[in-house]
C-alpha cells in the first residue's frame, strides 16, 4: 500500500484524517466522496457503451486511485498486486482442497503460471513485488494452519523447530532486504572514457560490480536480482540470502511434514521412525486446506533446495551467478579478465580460502601481482 496521488506539501499531510486522502491530482478527497464527481467514470462508461476503448487505463487510474483504506494520518490506496495475489492464492486454495484430483490441476497450473509470469518479469526487467506478496501471504497461511490446527496435536520437538525456523527466516528476511552493496560513489566527466564507467549511474563501479537493470543501481559483487524476494544479492546480503535459503526450506520441509502427518495420518517403518501416509490418502481422492498448504510448501522447497545447490556451487568456485552466466554464453567475466574460463575464476584463492571469504564478508578484488591485466593502458581501480 502507499499514499498515492502527486506529492503534496508537508503540512496537508498532517492534517489529514483517517478516511482523507490526496488524489493523484493534488487535491484534497474523502473515502466517502467515492461515489461523486464522477465525470471521468460517466465519460468512460459512454466510451465503453460506444465500443470505444482508448479511456480504459485513465478509468483503471481513477478506480484505483479512489479505491483507498481509512487509516491513521490519511486514506491508504491499496495495491492492486496485493488484491490480484490475494485473489489467486485463495482460488487455488479453494480448488486444491476440494479433491485429489482437483489438487493436482490446481498444483500444475499454479506451477506453470509461476514459471510464466518469473519469465515474463525477467524479459520485461519491471520491479514488481508480486511475488514476494505471494511468498508472505504463503508464510503467514502456514502459520495461521499450523497455530490453528497443528499447535494441539504435535510433538514439543516439532513445534519448537517449526516456530524456530520461522522466526530466524523473518528475521534474515529484514536483514536480506537492506541495502545490497549499492555503488554509489560518483565520479567525474574525465573518468567516462574508463572501462568500467557505468553511463546509467555515472560512477567507476569496482571490478565486480553490475549494473542491476530491476533496481537501475550498479551493485558490488552482483549475483542476481531475486524476483522471489523483489531484492538483489550482493555483497553485502549475500550471506544473508544463503541463511535465508536455509530457514526456507526448513521451515518449508517442517511445515509439509506435520500438515501431511496431520491430514495423511501415519505409517510406521520400525518403531522409531513414521512417515505420513499420502499414498493411502491421495489414493482415496482425499484432499484438505491443510494438505493443499503442504504441496504448495513442497514446491517451495524443491525450488529453494536447488537455488541453494547453485549458490553453494558458485561460491566454492568464487563466482557470483551473473559472472557464470557470462562465462557459460562464451564471454569472459570482465573485459579486463579476457583469459578466464568457465568454472575458472581468476578471483578464486581454492575451495577452502573461498568459503572462508564468503563467510567473513571479504571482498576478493584482482591483485596485479597474481594476474597481468591486458594492454590496454587503462588502469585498473
Amino acid at each position: 500500500m502507499n499514499r498515492g496521488g502527486s506529492r503534496p506539501r508537508t503540512e496537508e499531510l498532517h492534517d489529514l484524517a483517517c478516511l482523507e486522502y490526496v488524489d493523484r491530482f493534488g487535491k484534497k478527497r474523502s473515502c466517502l466522496q467515492c461515489l461523486c464527481n464522477c465525470s471521468a467514470l460517466d465519460s468512460a462508461c459512454d466510451s465503453l457503451l460506444a465500443c470505444d476503448y482508448t479511456d480504459t487505463e485513465e478509468v483503471l487510474e481513477e478506480i484505483t486511485d479512489r479505491f483507498r483504506i481509512p487509516w491513521f494520518g490519511g486514506a491508504m490506496k491499496v495495491n492492486n498486486h496485493g488484491v490480484s495475489v490475494t485473489a489467486l492464492f485463495c482460488f487455488f486454495l479453494v480448488l486444491g482442497s476440494y479433491n485429489a484430483v482437483t489438487l493436482l490441476i490446481a498444483s500444475v497450473i499454479l506451477t506453470l503460471y509461476l514459471v510464466r509470469m518469473y519469465r515474463y518479469i525477467r524479459r520485461s526487467g519491471v520491479k514488481t513485488i508480486y511475488f514476494f506478496l505471494l511468498s508472505m501471504l504463503h508464510t503467514v497461511t502456514s502459520l495461521v494452519l499450523y497455530s490453528c490446527k497443528i499447535f494441539a496435536e504435535a510433538d514439543t520437538v516439532h513445534i519448537y523447530y517449526f516456530y524456530f525456523w520461522l522466526m530466524v527466516y523473518l528475521s534474515v528476511l529484514y536483514a536480506f532486504k537492506q541495502d545490497p552493496g549499492f555503488v554509489s560513489v560518483l565520479q567525474n566527466k574525465k573518468s567516462k572514457q574508463h572501462m568500467l564507467f557505468c553511463e546509467k549511474c555515472n560512477l567507476i563501479r569496482p571490478l565486480r560490480a553490475w549494473h542491476c537493470r530491476f533496481c537501475d543501481r550498479c551493485v558490488d559483487r552482483y549475483d542476481h536480482h531475486n524476483i522471489w524476494f523483489d531484492q538483489c544479492v550482493g555483497c553485502r546480503n549475500h550471506l544473508s540470502f544463503i541463511v535465508l535459503l536455509v530457514a526456507l526450506i526448513n521451515l518449508t520441509f517442517s511445515t509439509a511434514w506435520d500438515f501431511f502427518t496431520s491430514s495423511c495420518g501415519v505409517r510406521e517403518l520400525n518403531p522409531q521412525f513414521v512417515v505420513p501416509d499420502c499414498q493411502a490418502y491421495i489414493l482415496d481422492n482425499k484432499s484438505s486446506v491443510l494438505f493443499t498448504v503442504g504441496v504448495f510448501s513442497l514446491i517451495v522447497l524443491l525450488v529453494s533446495l536447488v537455488q541453494l545447490v547453485q549458490q553453494i556451487k558458485l561460491i566454492t568456485f568464487n563466482l557470483t551467478g551473473f559472472e557464470e552466466r557470462r562465462l557459460r554464453r562464451g564471454y569472459p567475466i570482465h573485459d579486463e579478465l579476457l583469459n578466464s574460463h568457465y568454472y575458472h575464476s581468476p578471483f578464486s584463492k581454492g575451495a577452502k580460502l573461498n568459503w572462508f571469504a564468503f563467510i567473513a564478508s571479504v571482498k576478493q578484488r584482482i591483485v596485479t601481482k597474481d594476474f597481468a591485466a591486458p594492454s590496454s593502458g587503462r588502469e585498473t581501480p
